[in-house]
């Protein structure tokens, strides 16, 4: 009686756990998504200061992922590129331009090419979100997704010769998640019409993007790239930016 007594406890001890380690999951899966939108609504908001981003973010997530996974699958960086590593660049891929919020209209809304004085101050926006993660990451702990976007908006505009900015970092120094982000922030602008220029077609981007290869890109970056430049293609398609009337009086 007693051996039967204490396999019935057992058996609702066991399945009480089940029940709490489900919704201890659900739980943590909200919040997960909850902290995802909330970085994705306020990157969101500081974007919509510049008309001509459109479906920017979203097409910068899955760049993002393509290129992680094209080089996992060439057996690149797979002591980083772990699907936790992948999950928060996807997720903080949206505050690397965050900065932007500091720098003024009169540059930032510029429709034409800035001047080199009015570029050093537009460069200025790497540091400024930079600055204002890492205040958020004080009041939050050690948030990897936090910390993951402190990478990305200070360096995602370093290159791989050390030619870039803000703090002239070269190779393996700029952090794996800013090299990566770098490629498709730049194919993603030169796929893009702006009001210097008109879109670049895949081909011609893709021909740019090789010409950085080693100077302005991580080599095994932009490998992983042309390995996947077909779903580069259909990313750039599926997320394509609204036609403005703006855009048809050019």
């Amino acid at each position: 009686k007693l051996r039967r007594l204490e396999r019935e406890q057992k058996a609702v001890l066991e399945e009480k756990n089940v029940f709490l380690q489900r919704r201890v999951q659900r739980q943590m899966e909200h919040l997960k998504k909850s902290h995802h939108g909330t970085i994705f609504c306020l990157s969101k908001l500081a974007e919509s200061r510049d008309p001509e981003t459109g479906e920017h973010l979203e097409r910068l997530q899955e760049y993002c992922r393509a290129i992680c996974h094209s080089l996992l699958k060439e057996g690149h960086y797979a002591e980083t590129l772990s699907e936790h590593f992948i999950e928060n660049l996807a997720a903080a891929s949206p505050l690397h331009d965050i900065g932007k919020v500091g720098i003024p209209d009169a540059v930032l809304l510029k429709p034409g090419r800035l001047t080199p004085e009015e570029f050093d101050i537009m460069k200025t926006h790497a540091q400024l979100g930079a600055d204002t993660l890492m205040a958020a990451s004080e009041h939050c702990g050690n948030n990897p997704l936090i910390e993951m976007g402190i990478e990305i908006a200070q360096f995602h505009h370093e290159k791989w010769d050390g030619s870039g900015y803000p703090t002239g970092l070269s190779g393996d120094s700029i952090p794996l998640s800013a090299r990566i982000l770098a490629l498709g922030d730049v194919y993603d602008a030169l796929t893009s019409k702006r009001v210097y220029k008109d879109a670049f077609s895949h081909e011609k981007s893709r021909d740019i993007i090789v010409e950085g290869r080693g100077q302005h890109f991580d080599p095994k970056v932009v490998d992983a790239f042309l390995a996947v430049e077909d779903e580069f293609r259909r990313i750039r398609e599926t997320f394509s930016d609204p036609v403005t009337p703006e855009m048809l009086a050019v």
